[in-house]
């Protein structure tokens, strides 16, 4: 699978799991970090980068 930048950033540039609920939220790294930006969903404030080893690993 050949890595395009521009398809990299869009599938996983800014996008945020939400670690209770598992929502998707694309954000700012800064703010997410400040604790600036919540969930929709559930309220939460603490997230996580979204995972690129498993959509990687799965087209080989």
């Amino acid at each position: 699978m050949a890595k395009v930048p521009e398809a990299m950033a869009r599938l996983f540039g800014r996008k945020w799991v939400c670690r209770r609920c598992k929502t998707v939220i694309k954000g700012d790294s800064g703010k997410i970090r400040a604790g600036e930006i919540h969930c929709p969903k559930c309220g939460q404030r603490h997230f996580r980068p979204k995972s690129k080893e498993k959509r990687i690993l799965k087209g080989k």
